[in-house]
């Protein structure tokens, strides 16, 4: 007879955090977390944010 080994599964307690994000006119925008649904009134506030290309992230990337 084979004895089998006994596996433990591990899960992440982490919480991963999102926010909505939109963009318009090369402007991104990220809803405020005081916005209220059942009211009904959403705040939206502009954040500085650049577009950049993946070259230019590659180009930046240092490899060991």
């Amino acid at each position: 007879m084979i004895k089998k080994k006994k596996t433990t599964k591990v899960y992440s307690q982490e919480v991963i955090e999102t926010q909505y994000v939109f963009t318009e006119h090369d402007q991104v925008y990220i809803k405020d977390k005081t916005s209220d649904n059942k009211n009904r009134q959403e705040a939206w506030s502009p954040i500085k944010f650049k577009w950049v290309s993946i070259s230019e992230v590659q180009d930046c990337l240092v490899l060991e």
